[in-house]
């Protein structure tokens, strides 16, 4: 299909993840990406950015002054972007490195398969924020089992986040 196309050249992007040792220190803070990238697994680029400006608003609404509140969100948002580089190193390697059969799953082992990649985590495309956590799905190198069948609920989304639509 390339060979077809009309351009001779192919270009490659490698996909990698980053993350900010802290995100901001008076009287400078990173957001949006130039605090951190995710892999494209996560699809939180955009929703990120947006918890991070609702994030800075709110700890400078909440003062008591600028410099505390930098540090504020710091703590807040370094720990969030961790995990979500963490989420997409989970998921890549269940996309992408180690891929199960999937012509031999039904759905039903595809929601249990997917559940358990995302298991202890929220993540806005897939439930609504502050239900409670499940049971954990038993995963192996191939992903979760199938016989860990129950749904696994999500944590509340990080502190501060709450009027964002991501956690």
């Amino acid at each position: 299909m390339v060979a077809r196309g009309g351009r001779r050249a192919t270009a490659c992007h490698p996909v990698a993840d980053v993350q900010a040792p802290r995100v901001a220190r008076p009287p400078l803070l990173l957001a949006g990406d130039a605090a951190g990238v995710t892999r494209p697994h996560t699809a939180t680029g955009a929703v990120k950015a947006l918890q991070d400006a609702l994030c800075l608003e709110r700890v400078l609404r909440e003062g008591p002054d600028p410099a505390t509140a930098l540090e504020r969100y710091a703590d807040e948002r370094t720990a969030a972007g961790a995990r979500l580089v963490e989420l997409g190193r989970r998921m890549g390697r269940a996309l992408v490195e180690e891929v199960p059969d999937w012509p031999a799953m039904g759905q039903d082992e595809v929601d249990v398969w997917f559940r358990g990649v995302l298991a202890g985590t929220w993540h806005y495309l897939y439930e609504d924020p502050g239900k409670a956590a499940g049971p954990a799905v038993a995963t192996t190198s191939a992903g979760p089992t199938a016989s860990a069948a129950s749904a696994v609920g999500r944590p509340e989304p990080d502190a501060g986040s709450e009027a964002t639509v991501a956690g």
